[in-house]
């Protein structure tokens, strides 16, 4: 469905961006009912479509149509995490945010992984994240990061959701939602120690701006958000260090229209760890040499001190705008410039699976890897909601318009060998030289889409049509250069790619809250790196057909009237074709022959079951594999050739469940107390692409307390304590691999203790 933005095909890989659809944060006491307005001419006020969840349940998103509609009335399945759940569980990343998420799979890059990068699939896909409706950019070294301390609410779309966001993968987003100004007055400011010898804080202030000049008055609010972290890293030797700030402002000259204006500057010098290990020494015990014979330790470090390197800065200004013409026709326009700088070296385990580590004793073979990388986005979404009747329908229509623009410039080095690590005395300080950068490339493109949306009603039956059509080019030449053999390449995108994608649902409303529906949805992603061999392409090859993807899905949702309680059900069958592997016949090219088919079933529950008790549970399984791949053939251990066809994909757990609740006690001596604790159970997961070793299962228990200080002495009013075990049982565990070569611990236990003072 949307062919978004793409390719930045750079040194070490390629850097995708993406810059998106729709969206917006607005006013307070906006609200439109019954117009499914355009993507935020309300809905921030408390319970609204964008605005503050109460408890663990929302009851309305803007997320899947954009437009105000209840979740119950959506026929796709979408998940909430708020405020509340994000502060309880003391969500340091977005992947730890999403944990009791039924069909996302975070951390798959390991738990020390997580503080760099928004890494996770939904329903076996990678997934993008949007902030606010538009897509950040993706890409590893300039990866654009968003800390859970600057938002309201996350969403969560499973599915592909490409009619309205553009190129978005057929698993789903998972869109971000700001916190924005409010025309009351508040303020929080917070402290927090521990994990990794770490302390982090922040302040979050606003309310509406005083004025005295006549007709402004009560017409602007303000809102600044602050935070920093320092500490050391999830692994030995390595940091964690963030400063950002976050003002905003809103104007709201009637109670038809505000404009908000974001600004935000974020700098990460260091961002902890990115390295994989063995299989051998991680999932498989190993042999190291003296008798020993063990598993590498969860704080290994397989890097050098003196070229470690995560340094990443970002800084981006967005509006969203909204005006509502009369009672049947909103607008909303959302635009976003964004820039993005990333510095990454490092030291990494590197060898071949059949030669193996520790060959000759605790010995790894390390290589050295780096680049900068210099992106920046442009994206701007407009679009206009009209609700009508044509007789005994009633109509909530959407069209828009969107365009995304992104340019990347990337330094990169070849991956030269360096000293071997012996892993039972590791020495860190071996002043390995740094390459020189022997390569630069750079990539322009830009996108265009054309988006409708009809969202028709017959008395509590509901039909949502929807479809998209988009072109996405190169602006520019893609040229790279050689510095040591004094060469460059030029290549330019073969044509431009355009495609219409659609999608259709249906959902019938019972007056006891039960609602089945029926979908089936279209998207479309212009591949990210990777030339196909064509003769008339010469030795460049020519960049490989669109992937496409489709889904069939059926669910049913139930929330009894008046409740705060949101049952979801849902099967589906996707899809996704064109997928590239490498050609067997040709080194350096791909070929485009596979299917991968992702079938699943998921449920969840979100209640609050009462004033003091909240309880969020999901289970999902799936079966994922490479339904057709013409010949492909990948090695196993030994060497062999095994065919890739009706293979699964590595990093997928074929199933997972969790359980979260929290309990505030209401009276007695306990007043004040807040309690809660989560199981994860993380399903077993293919480790290489020809499925010759699993990955095993592991069960998480998390725990939570905090306590409202003023039920200890009254003068303590507005203050608070609360202290967060994360894998509390310090269960060692290994979350995924990628083949023999690259397996990834989970985080040990860690505790933190946070002091919050609000009014």
């Amino acid at each position: 469905m949307v062919v978004g933005v793409l390719l930045s095909s750079v040194a070490t890989g390629g850097l995708a961006v993406a810059q998106e659809a729709a969206q917006t944060v607005t006013l307070d006491t906006l609200s439109v009912e019954g117009v499914g307005r355009g993507p935020g001419v309300a809905g921030t006020e408390p319970g609204g479509a964008r605005g503050a969840v109460s408890g663990y349940v929302a009851t309305r998103s803007v997320v899947a149509t954009k437009t105000d509609t209840p979740i119950l009335e959506t026929a796709q399945s979408i998940s909430v995490i708020g405020r509340k759940q994000i502060e309880d569980a003391n969500a340091l990343t977005i992947n730890q945010a999403l944990r009791y998420t039924p069909g996302v799979t975070t951390e798959q890059r390991g738990g020390a992984g997580s503080t760099r990068l928004e890494q996770f699939l939904i329903r076996g896909f990678s997934a993008p994240v949007f902030l606010d409706g538009m897509a950040l950019i993706a890409g590893r070294d300039a990866n654009a990061t968003v800390d859970p301390y600057r938002l309201e609410r996350i969403d969560v779309i499973k599915g592909p959701a490409s009619v309205l966001y553009g190129q978005s993968g057929p698993g789903g987003i998972v869109n971000l939602v700001s916190k924005v100004p409010r025309f009351v007055e508040h303020g929080e400011i917070f402290v927090q120690g521990g994990g990794f010898n770490e302390v982090r804080g922040g302040v979050d202030v606003g309310g509406p701006i005083r004025s005295e000049v006549p007709g402004l008055a009560d017409q602007f609010a303000y809102r600044i958000v602050g935070f920093g972290w320092k500490g050391d890293g999830p692994v030995d030797t390595t940091k964690v260090e963030r400063v950002l700030i976050n003002p905003s402002v809103t104007w709201r000259p009637s109670a038809d229209t505000a404009l908000t204006i974001i600004g935000n500057y974020q700098r990460d010098p260091f961002s902890g760890f990115y390295g994989g290990f063995p299989a051998v020494g991680t999932v498989f015990p190993r042999n190291f040499g003296n008798g020993i014979v063990g598993r590498l330790p969860v704080n290994f470090y397989d890097g050098d001190r003196g070229i470690e390197r995560s340094d990443r800065t970002q800084a981006s200004i967005e509006y969203l705008f909204d005006h509502r013409v009369n009672e049947n026709l909103a607008f909303h326009s959302a635009g976003r410039y964004l820039r993005t700088q990333g510095d990454y070296r490092s030291v990494y385990s590197a060898f071949s699976p059949l030669n193996g580590p520790f060959a000759s004793g605790p010995l790894l073979p390390r290589a050295v890897i780096g680049n900068q990388v210099d992106a920046e986005a442009f994206t701007m979404d407009s679009n206009a909601v009209a609700t009508f009747d044509t007789g005994p329908l009633a109509h909530t229509f959407l069209l828009g318009v969107d365009h995304r623009s992104f340019s990347t410039r990337t330094l990169g080095t070849p991956f030269p060998t360096a000293p071997s690590l012996n892993v039972l005395a590791p020495d860190y300080a071996m002043a390995i030289a740094f390459p020189a950068f022997t390569t630069a490339s750079r990539v322009d493109a830009e996108q265009t889409g054309v988006y409708f949306q009809d969202q028709v009603k017959l008395d509590r039956l509901v039909l949502t049509l929807g479809g998209r059509y988009d072109v996405a080019r190169q602006t520019g030449p893609t040229r790279s250069f050689n510095f040591a053999a004094g060469t460059s390449t030029l290549t330019r995108q073969d044509a431009p790619a355009d495609a219409f994608t659609g999608r259709a649902s249906l959902l019938y409303l019972f007056d006891s809250g039960v609602a089945p529906y029926v979908s089936y949805s279209q998207a479309f992603e212009p591949i990210v790196a990777g030339r196909v061999f064509d003769s008339a392409f010469g030795t460049v090859g020519r960049v490989p057909d669109p992937q496409s993807s489709d889904q069939y899905e059926a669910g049913i949702k139930y929330q009894p009237p008046g409740s705060d309680l949101l049952l979801t059900a849902a099967a589906f069958d996707i899809r996704q074709s064109n997928r590239t592997t490498a050609d067997p016949a040709r080194q350096g090219f791909v070929v485009q022959t596979g299917q991968v088919g992702v079938q699943g079933v998921e449920f969840e529950a979100r209640a609050n079951l009462s004033e003091g008790l909240t309880l969020v549970g999901g289970v999902s399984f799936l079966d994922a594999r490479n339904v057709r791949d013409d010949g492909t053939t990948v090695n196993d251990l030994t060497g062999r050739p095994v065919a890739l066809e009706g293979r699964s994909p590595v990093l997928v757990p074929d199933k997972t469940a969790s359980l979260l609740a929290t309990y505030r006690f209401l009276d007695g001596p306990m007043l004040g107390l807040e309690i809660g604790g989560g199981v994860r159970y993380l399903g077993a997961s293919w480790g290489d692409a020809a499925n010759t070793f699993k990955v095993p299962d592991s069960v998480l228990v998390d725990a939570t307390a905090s306590y409202d200080l003023k039920h200890l002495d009254p003068s303590l009013q507005g203050f608070s304590m609360q202290v967060n075990a994360t894998n509390l049982l310090d269960q060692t565990y290994v979350s995924g691999c990628n083949g023999y070569t690259s397996c990834y611990y989970g985080l040990p236990r860690t505790v933190y203790a946070t002091l919050r003072y609000r009014w």
